[in-house]
């Protein structure tokens, strides 16, 4: 919805800078607040993004009435009209937003009003009666808020660009280096550049405006509901439906033209089901060439999108991705507004579309977060399979393991079962360890090689959620929803916001994730490995059979069928770039390559880590 930014210091920085570089997440307008108090300095500026109430009522910084609290606010709250009727009715408002609905519920119950907004949000309040800043983030972190923080000064953004453009000399965070490649973005709550941390989903930082004191809160935190866990089969799959019709009806409300990410699989296609009686709504897909799709070794989701849109009227628009679309310059263009580095071959595409949706689309909805809620990904059914053959005898699965490890995943068809079966070959012998590498992307091993020296911090990360005393499947839930799912709401925000579009995911409506997450496993994954299986079957008589047997098409830039070419990977990565630091291993590199082109092994997102590493370095840190 729009840019926030601002800062306690006893420093002035440059205050136009700072949203001039949030003027694509609010090209509709901008302004300010300045304050002196305590010896510093207090700035907290908005970019707007019209969404709802286009009046210039709507407009932020918004101020409590006698001016001593100000509100400054990314996102959208889908109940504010109910909590409006429910706790505010007595009040008068000057304006039709949402905005003015948070300010109000702070007034009247203080920061705890937080747990009672059902969106996504980030929000900065600064309140002069308590001598305090508050900076707010939503419970699944659909929103980013980012802040830089030292003795004397604190800096917050909605993005890393401002943050980094009052620092002096921003250095990078080589102890996190290990774990971007192994995740290929940093996760938890750590960045690339040192001292930029992002503030914790469902979590509240507290900030002292005269000491400096500062603590961070959780008000939520994803648990188990056990009137879900010992729910009928039935019983839930009219809750799921129940939920999800909520969900996506709220998601709906906006004063501008709203569109639909549109893949023709399981979960845009139950969107796209549940919006038909809004004619208006246009529905995006992205279209491969056939030769991407047969280097890939995947299937089409175009010709699936195309075939629901006809048979459902849908109003449906093309984007070509591949190869002829990808180039340096469109990778630097993505990771300018990407800043907090993440390597994936979706954020291509969701730009792409975006790019193309902006001409006719202000909001769009997307599918994602079905696939970990409900055990969409192939790491999940390779992850039970595991669990079966642990109780096979040795002389069984030994051969069995060694024929796996000799997979060649670039080579031949079934590609895609390849790769998985192969990492599963590799890691069988890890112990707990390997259900988080089943479920990263990327082999772990050769991501570990690209750097010298490795702590082993990304294996400890990992085995914090698999020796947590979880199942097994609640701990990979909880590992991708903290981590993976952050990582692609990071992109999905970006990218659209790039083209001053807000993407919106009903899946992830707090209420619909702790149902999913209290579900018996064997009722999203079953026990012959079908994933999603409560949501198809939920609307498998709503829906043609053809969207429920489809093969999953992964929804990114045919990076495998671009990096088969020798010379796309040199035009790509710079070799000098790496030679010239100790912390990389270039002879490692220069094998991952190799063993990519020759097919042995699917080396792809390695290769497109090192390049959009290269080129953040180039762009934020040496620059």
């Amino acid at each position: 919805m729009c840019g926030i930014a601002g800062y306690i210091s006893n420093l002035k920085y440059d205050e136009k800078k700072i949203l001039d570089l949030l003027a694509h997440r609010g090209p509709d307008g901008r302004d300010s607040f300045s304050d002196f108090l305590f010896n510093k300095n207090i700035f907290l500026g908005h970019t707007r993004l019209k969404i709802i109430d286009l009046s210039p009522a709507g407009n932020q910084p918004m101020y409590s009435d006698d001016k001593n609290i100000v509100l400054i606010f990314n996102g959208e709250i889908y109940n504010y009209k109910d909590l409006k009727s429910e706790y505010l009715s007595d009040v008068r408002f000057n304006s039709k937003t949402d905005t003015e609905v948070i300010l109000k519920l702070y007034e009247r119950f203080g920061i705890s009003c937080i747990e009672k907004l059902n969106g996504d949000f980030a929000i900065a309040i600064l309140d002069k009666n308590l001598n305090k800043l508050f900076l707010i983030r939503d419970r699944l972190g659909v929103k980013p808020l980012y802040y830089y923080m030292t003795e004397t000064q604190l800096i917050f953004a909605s993005e890393l660009k401002p943050i980094l453009s009052a620092i002096s000399k921003p250095e990078i965070s080589e102890e996190n280096l290990e774990n971007y490649f192994v995740f290929k973005y940093v996760p938890g709550n750590e960045t690339l550049v040192k001292g930029i941390k992002r503030l914790q989903p469902g979590s509240f930082l507290e900030y002292d405006l005269d000491g400096g004191n500062h603590e961070t809160k959780h008000f939520w935190n994803l648990k188990l509901n056990e009137d879900y866990r010992n729910m009928s089969y039935t019983d839930a799959k009219n809750t799921l439906e129940e939920l999800l019709n909520k969900s996506i009806t709220s998601q709906l409300i906006a004063d501008v033209p709203v569109g639909v990410f549109f893949s023709g699989g399981v979960d845009s296609s139950i969107i796209a089901c549940s919006t038909l009686h809004h004619p208006e709504i246009a529905y995006y897909t992205a279209r491969k060439s056939q030769q991407d799709i047969i280097k890939e070794g995947t299937i089409s989701d175009y010709y699936y999108a195309n075939k629901l849109a006809k048979d459902l009227k849908l109003n449906l628009e093309l984007v070509d991705i591949g190869g002829a679309q990808l180039n340096l310059e469109l990778i630097r263009k993505t990771i300018f507004y990407s800043d907090d580095l993440i390597a994936d071959g979706s954020q291509i595409p969701s730009f792409l579309i975006t790019q193309e949706a902006a001409k006719t689309s202000t909001v769009l909805l997307s599918g994602m977060g079905a696939d970990e809620l409900f055990y969409g990904y192939a790491g999940h059914q390779i992850s039970l399979l595991s669990t079966y053959l642990e109780n096979a005898p040795g002389i069984l699965i030994n051969p069995l393991m060694k024929s796996f490890r000799e997979l060649k995943p670039g080579i031949g068809s079934f590609k895609a079962y390849k790769r998985y079966l192969k990492k599963l070959g590799q890691y069988y012998e890890y112990d707990n360890l390997k259900y988080g590498l089943m479920n990263i992307v990327g082999d772990y091993r050769n991501s570990l090689s690209v750097i010298n020296n490795n702590p082993g911090s990304a294996r400890d990360y990992i085995l914090n959620y698999f020796d947590s005393g979880y199942s097994l499947f609640d701990s990979i839930t909880r590992f991708e929803i903290e981590n993976f799912l952050v990582k692609n709401l990071h992109y999905l925000d970006r990218m659209c916001m790039a083209n001053s579009v807000e993407g919106r995911v009903p899946y992830l409506d707090y209420r619909l994730v702790e149902f999913a997450y209290s579900l018996p496993r064997h009722y999203k994954l079953s026990g012959f490995g079908k994933g999603k299986k409560i949501l198809k079957e939920t609307y498998s008589g709503k829906l043609p059979s053809y969207i429920f047997k489809r093969s999953k098409a992964g929804f990114g830039m045919p990076l495998r069928s671009i990096f088969s070419s020798q010379s796309k990977i040199k035009e790509l990565l710079d070799e000098d770039f790496f030679m010239s630091f100790k912390t990389f291993s270039i002879d490692n590199i220069r094998r991952i390559v190799n063993n990519h082109l020759k097919g042995t092994e699917d080396n792809s997102s390695i290769i497109y880590a090192l390049i959009s590493f290269q080129e953040w370095y180039k762009m934020f840190i040496k620059s």
